[in-house]
């Protein structure tokens, strides 16, 4: 993934999709940059946040859903250094 022609996100990986109440994202990072980790309903709620300062290297987080409804959902990628 290529975000806006200059910063690359590698070995995006969201699993086990679909899911029940739990599921994990992983990437890999080459260059320090700050990301913003989103889970977003229909609606354009946030569910989940996660701010990464000056990141780099490979991000594995596990997500839970089993307090939310069952339906769809983005997982939205965006940097700061833009």
């Amino acid at each position: 993934i290529r975000l806006n022609g200059g910063t690359e996100i590698n070995n995006l990986d969201v699993y086990p999709n679909p899911s029940r109440d739990v599921f994990n994202v992983t990437f890999t990072n080459k260059e320090k940059q700050t990301l913003t980790v989103k889970v977003i309903n229909l609606i354009g709620e946030e569910i989940f946040t996660e701010e990464l300062t000056e990141f780099v290297g490979k991000y594995t987080k596990v997500i839970d859903m089993n307090k939310q409804p069952k339906g769809v959902y983005f997982l939205e990628l965006k940097s700061l250094n833009l």
